[in-house]
């Protein structure tokens, strides 16, 4: 079910980005503090790129990243990359080591974490990250997404409650 929920996602943010100029993936958003679409799918596809690293070593490291800015201005290349992450994600379960920020002396290096763990984090992550990239769609008054993007799916299964 997690791998469904994180594929829903990427398939949602593929098909906006299928739906977009280059000038509006690049485009800096006032109300995103400058951001664009594609600093924000460049964070996404970041932090699954290190999920999916980590599981190969075992040690899953979010603060060191690597930043590819060709990720942000690339559209084409944004796209390729949301692909191959979908074709290797799945992956069986394993224990797995987190880097921490160390900050302060009392800082711990590193806890224990899963990768389905780390796969549930990457989905919500995602889905905060769409829901900012919806608000540059609203300022740039593109109506190319539903309701929905962006929205948890507790959100969405609470609103339908509501009905």
């Amino acid at each position: 079910m997690i791998f469904i929920q994180l594929t829903q996602q990427l398939q949602a943010l593929i098909k906006l980005l299928q739906s977009l100029e280059h000038e509006q993936y690049t485009h800096k958003i006032d109300h995103l503090g400058k951001a664009s679409i594609g600093g924000h799918t460049r964070h996404i596809i970041e932090l699954l790129q290190c999920a999916i690293d980590g599981y190969q070593i075992g040690r899953v490291d979010y603060v060191n990243r690597k930043r590819n800015l060709a990720l942000e201005n690339d559209k084409q290349f944004a796209l390729e990359t949301l692909l191959a992450i979908q074709e290797v994600m799945v992956l069986p379960d394993k224990l797995l080591t987190m880097v921490v920020d160390e900050i302060g002396d009392a800082a711990i290096p590193s806890i224990s974490t899963t990768y389905f763990r780390e796969i549930v984090y990457n989905t919500e992550h995602a889905i905060h990250h769409l829901a900012l990239i919806k608000v540059a769609l609203i300022e740039m008054q593109l109506h190319v997404v539903d309701d929905n993007f962006g929205m948890a799916y507790s959100t969405i299964a609470y609103k339908a409650t509501l009905k």
